[in-house]
């Protein structure tokens, strides 16, 4: 049985191509396959579809082609640090997407078989981070083959409103207490995933900037 989404872009956001090295070893795909990691996919982890969910699915997707290039990104060699604390507003949700997606977890993830595919304490949450003025959150990817880090700095509140948009996020506390009604429901959801759509697909400028990082030392 397939999930029935309410969102037909969904489908429409390109998957993350990942080599998996440990799912090759356990012979959990063939080897030289790849693991594709899907909007759908991040949806499910999170049990929705918000600005941070899309905001981390594409701060990943842009970080991983800087970092990769034509290369096929391989899962679970790559470090991560993430501006501010864990349980500060979304920083909790954004990361638990971004750590999904790169295979780095937190200090209780995998341990490694024989010395090699160790997840665990490679996603770090760092309140020192210092974060530009008006950014949602800054992230910083470092691969660990060739040391390489790009950030990430995102920021959906550059996103434009318009008078339409204005109008469905009124109806927020009224779909969210159940008593919305069909019309106030469709705008709200209008709005609501019309932003992530932008993000995910055609970001304005400024939502996101990638470019690479030589000054930051993972703890």
């Amino acid at each position: 049985m397939e999930t029935k989404w309410q969102q037909s872009f969904f489908h429409d956001v390109p998957p993350i191509k990942m080599k998996e090295p440990l799912a090759e070893v356990l012979g959990a795909i063939r080897e030289d396959g790849t693991i594709n990691y899907t909007y759908e996919d991040a949806v499910k982890l999170a049990g929705h579809s918000c600005a941070s969910v899309s905001c981390a699915y594409k701060a990943t997707e842009l970080a991983l082609k800087e970092l990769y290039g034509e290369e096929l990104p391989v899962r679970g060699g790559i470090e991560v640090a993430f501006s501010g604390g864990g349980t500060q507003g979304a920083n909790g949700p954004i990361g638990q997407v971004i750590s999904f997606l790169t295979g780095a977890a937190m200090e209780y993830g995998f341990h490694g078989l024989m010395g090699n595919f160790s997840r665990s304490d490679k996603f770090h949450f760092d309140e020192t981070m210092d974060v530009p003025s008006g950014v949602g959150f800054r992230v910083i990817f470092k691969r660990d083959d060739t040391g390489k880090m790009v950030e990430v700095l995102a920021s959906p509140s550059k996103i434009p409103l318009e008078e339409e948009d204005m109008e469905g996020s009124r109806c927020l506390p009224l779909v969210v207490q159940g008593s919305a009604t069909e019309e106030q429901k469709k705008k709200f959801f209008h709005y609501w995933q019309g932003k992530n759509q932008k993000i995910l697909l055609s970001p304005p400028e400024g939502v996101f900037e990638v470019r690479d990082v030589t000054d930051y030392s993972f703890h």
